[in-house]
């Protein structure tokens, strides 16, 4: 399953896997959140840790989340991976095909700079982004 990450950058999103994902995580957890903020006309910014809580990660988990950014290409202004998992590696760099918005990994001893990066250049834009509560944290 997929938890929020709370504590997030202004303007930005963060997701934990835990335990064993499968595309109906992604449909039932990720997908409302990042669905509305488009709906709304945000960009989104999103992180996933794929850390050690993680036990699995299924294939049709992945499968959905490239159908989420081939459906909305340009709504994805930046996606951090955080994750020691090599084998994400070449599927970071087809996702990076399919959205022209920025994809990076990050290890998962780089939490912080994976969140740092996601939020640069986010206060330059000067229009805050919102959650489906309305607050401008993810």
């Amino acid at each position: 399953m997929f938890e929020r990450i709370s504590g997030m950058p202004t303007g930005t999103f963060g997701f934990e896997a835990v335990g064993k994902v499968d595309d109906d995580d992604v449909e039932d957890t990720v997908g409302p959140v990042l669905r509305n903020h488009i709906a709304q006309g945000g960009k989104v910014r999103v992180l996933y840790l794929l850390g050690p809580r993680m036990r699995k990660y299924e294939a049709d988990a992945f499968g959905e989340e490239v159908r989420s950014v081939a459906r909305h290409p340009s709504a994805y202004e930046k996606v951090a991976v955080v994750t020691d998992e090599e084998w994400l590696r070449p599927a970071l760099r087809l996702l990076s095909v399919l959205a022209p918005g920025q994809i990076r990994g990050f290890p998962v001893s780089a939490l912080e700079a994976a969140k740092s990066w996601l939020a640069e250049g986010f206060e330059e834009r000067g229009r805050p982004l919102t959650t489906p509560s309305g607050s401008p944290h993810g």
